[in-house]
């Protein structure tokens, strides 16, 4: 998936987000960051900065595979963004 799809889709999971009440959007933030900042909070971890969109995602990836447990050595950027969209039923 192209990083403009990505974004796009983590966009819409920002919006699905604000619409259950889970995030508010801060001024001057956008719905991809407000989305970002929810899911490394959940996942009580330090959102990266000044890195690839990419590796931010794995590094959400890596938090899944060890708070759930799943079995899976690593997720790659795109099954971060379709684990999300699936829970928070994006689509």
């Amino acid at each position: 998936m192209s990083e403009t799809n990505r974004l796009q889709k983590i966009r819409n999971l920002g919006v699905r987000l604000q619409e259950l009440d889970l995030v508010a959007l801060a001024p001057n933030k956008s719905y991809a960051s407000t989305a970002l900042n929810f899911l490394f909070a959940v996942h009580k971890l330090d959102r990266p900065v000044g890195v690839p969109l990419e590796h931010t995602l794995r590094t959400l990836g890596q938090a899944i595979i060890a708070s759930r447990k799943v079995h899976f050595s690593n997720l790659d950027a795109d099954a971060v963004i379709d684990f999300f969209c699936r829970e928070y039923r994006v689509h």
